[in-house]
């Protein structure tokens, strides 16, 4: 389970739309000082987003409270091959079809360019039936004390 802390701003049934800072692995970097990175992460830190949580164990939040929240890795580690890697596999697949086909150089672009946009949208269809699927959801794990 990844786990990350973060504070309650408003309850509603079972959702929970919880604060939670950006963090950045700038800050445990033996460069920090030096990187023009860590400035820009550090900035991005700065900024809270609000992200809406489920909570199906029921357990009893207030706003105000600090929670624990996760999501199952695999699943998350699924998501990501799925959104990053895929589209990439898709592109340079087409690509290789068009180059061994023998389409001249501006063609095989433009054959990878419609692949990756077209496995973006088939990406977009396909997630919607795991949209409500709790294993790919963030879920409240404790209130922290």
């Amino acid at each position: 389970m990844i786990e990350e802390q973060a504070l309650v701003v408003a309850v509603k049934n079972n959702q929970i739309l919880v604060e939670a800072n950006r963090q950045s692995a700038c800050g445990k970097c033996a460069a920090n000082s030096e990187c023009g990175q860590s400035a820009i992460a550090q900035w991005a830190a700065a900024k809270m987003i609000n992200i809406e949580v489920c909570n199906p164990e029921k357990i009893t939040i207030k706003v105000g409270d600090t929670v624990v929240v996760g999501i199952d890795e695999q699943s998350f580690v699924r998501a990501s091959v799925l959104l990053y890697l895929l589209p990439l596999l898709v592109m340079f697949v087409a690509g290789l079809i068009a180059t061994v086909v023998g389409a001249i150089e501006w063609m095989v672009i433009a054959m990878s360019f419609s692949a990756l946009m077209l496995s973006f949208y088939a990406i977009k269809i396909y997630s919607k039936k795991y949209q409500h699927n709790p294993s790919y959801q963030l879920v409240v794990l404790k209130v922290v004390v």
